[in-house]
């Protein structure tokens, strides 16, 4: 995971593709902690946070106005 700082130093096409890769991780950690495998099931907010972080971050340098 990337820093507040390092987040936005990227560019938009960097920035999608860490989203695509912490949802992925959102997704299999869902997924154990269904099938009983997992045990951390704070890191799914966690990733969630981020995620959104990085949306706004995405939308603050590319307003749709």
């Amino acid at each position: 995971m990337y820093t507040l700082e390092e987040l936005r130093k990227l560019d938009k096409k960097k920035l999608l593709g860490e989203i695509r890769t912490v949802e992925k991780s959102v997704f299999k950690d869902k997924f154990e902690i269904t099938t009983g495998t997992g045990k951390s099931s704070h890191k799914i907010q966690i990733q969630k946070n981020y995620i959104a972080q990085m949306k706004t971050i995405i939308n603050e340098n590319n307003p749709k106005s």
